[in-house]
Parts: structure tokens; sequence; C-alpha cells
């Protein structure tokens, strides 16, 4: 059994209509939903944690769902099966990104980065794995739960495929099986179809985006591998990439590591959208705004 796990905030009635007669309309039989709703406004890293701890115990596998996408009347079906061949701990799909109308805006996820899950160092740096477009096995809540401590930036979906590597492999559908619905209010969106950057002068003053960028892309990191160290047992390679994330800046070499994984994310800028850079910026300004 598939627990559906829907996490809802003042939905639109229109899209969570939608969203609802796509789950009818799956091909798969055996699910249940399971709803929370965020009526105290706690945000979506918690409600979703709320709603996983609800899932029941005899489902085997567990779908995260948003309140405004569409499945495709095969995504449960086509994703188990990925699992069940894979023997992986997650899987995950493409999407369409569409508008509400239902209208296809790109046909493919990756119109501006490259999908890469097999790297524990760039996946703790950056999220390629949509909750909506993602099925994983019920162990994984065995370790992602409860979550870490939130801090900026915290997703659900990241911190599930976190897990999820840890414990084993993930599996990719190169198939769009979700209408990943783009309309202005998303709490993470496609970032090429949600507007243009921001004038200069209306970007936050230089200490607030070091503030930001250290939040972010250190202390994120840094704080979900902490967590992973305490509660998995994982392979060599992944253990050192999670040691050297939990460390975040502490030491003058974490800091050149940092520093020397931003340069090379020049040669591969499509891998983790800026992640290290933005980590270098913030290692190093907060060194400067502390003086």
């Amino acid at each position: 059994m598939v627990a559906v796990c829907l996490a809802v905030h003042r939905p639109d009635p229109e899209l969570l209509r939608r969203q609802l007669a796509s789950l009818e309309a799956q091909t798969y039989g055996d699910w249940v939903l399971v709803r929370e709703d965020d009526a105290a406004g706690t945000g979506a890293y918690r409600a979703f944690e709320r709603c996983l701890r609800r899932a029941p115990a005899d489902a085997r596998l567990v779908a995260p769902c948003d309140q405004d996408d569409v499945w495709h009347p095969d995504k449960l079906a086509v994703l188990a099966a990925a699992l069940e061949d894979s023997g992986a701990l997650l899987a995950y799909c493409d999407v369409w990104v569409v508008s509400p109308d239902g209208a296809v805006l790109s046909e493919t996820y990756w119109t501006d980065r490259d999908n890469g899950w097999d790297d524990m160092d760039d996946l703790l740096a950056t999220n390629v794995v949509t909750g909506a477009a993602s099925l994983l096995r019920r162990e994984v809540l065995d370790v992602a739960l409860p979550f870490p401590p939130e801090v900026d930036g915290s997703y659900h979906d990241h911190w599930l495929a976190l897990c999820a590597l840890a414990l084993g492999d993930l599996a990719y559908v190169d198939r769009p099986l979700v209408d990943y619905v783009q309309h202005g209010a998303n709490v993470v969106g496609h970032s090429p179809r949600r507007g243009p950057a921001p004038a200069p002068a209306a970007k936050a003053p230089w200490r607030a985006r070091v503030r930001r960028d250290y939040e972010r892309h250190v202390v994120r990191p840094q704080v979900m591998a902490r967590a992973l160290l305490e509660r998995t047992d994982m392979p060599a390679a992944k253990r050192r990439a999670a040691e050297r994330a939990a460390r975040g800046d502490a030491r003058a070499g974490d800091l050149a590591r940092i520093l020397a994984r931003a340069a090379h994310e020049h040669v591969r800028p499509r891998r983790t959208l800026d992640a290290h850079r933005r980590a270098a910026r913030g290692a190093l300004g907060r060194r400067l705004v502390r003086g």
C-alpha cells in the first residue's frame, strides 16, 4: 500500500480539486490518502513532517503530495515498478512544467540544470528531487523522522532524498509523470518560470545577503549532515562527504574546501546551481562581517 501524504495550506480550490481527481484516477489502486491541513501556517517543512508521521504502519511506500499539481494516471504504478526493479530507496521522475490552466510551459524540469543525485557532496549542497515527483520506501522514514531543526531553505523533499541516498540508491524515471503547476505562489517553483530577478535597487543589503547565503548554503547542509551521521551507518565515501558538510567552515581547511568547490562549480555550473559559490560568499562574507 502507498500512503499519499498531502499537506495543504489555504489551497486554491480548483487546483486542489484537480489534484484530488488525479489521485482518484491512479491506475495503482492500493493507496490511502493522509492529509495534513496546515491551518496555523507553520510552513511546508513541518506540515509534511506531521503528515509523514501519520502514514499507516502497513504502508510500505510513501508518496509526498503537493496541493496544486496533477499526477498522470500511471505515476504511482511507474514509480513503484522503478523501486521494485532497481532496489532503490526512492524513485523520482521528470515533470511537465505547466501554467494553472494546464498549458505546458516546458516538457522537462531540467531546462537550466543537470539531474545528478548520486554524489552526496552535491546533494547536500542542492536538491534535485521534487517531492511531488517521488515515491519512497517506508524505511526512509525510519531515518527521516523527526526532521532536523529547520533553517532557512529547509525542504522536506531535500531531506527525504538525502536520507534515501544515505541508506542506498535513488532511481530516476526519465519520463514526465506530474504536471508541476506554476502559479506565482509556489513554496518552491521552477526557477526559469518564476519571473525576472529583482532589479539591483531592490536587492537586500549586503550583510543580509551574506547571512542568507551562510544560513542556506553552509548551515543547512551542516544541520542535515549531522543528523545523517547520527542516524545512519553510511558507506565510507558518503560518510566522508557528510563529515565535511557537518564541519561547515569551522577550520581553515574547511574554508579552503568550500572555496575549491566554488571554483570547480564554474566548470559544471548546471550541476549545483551556484550553491557552492553561495556557500563561499557566505563563509567569506561572515568572516568580514565579524571583522
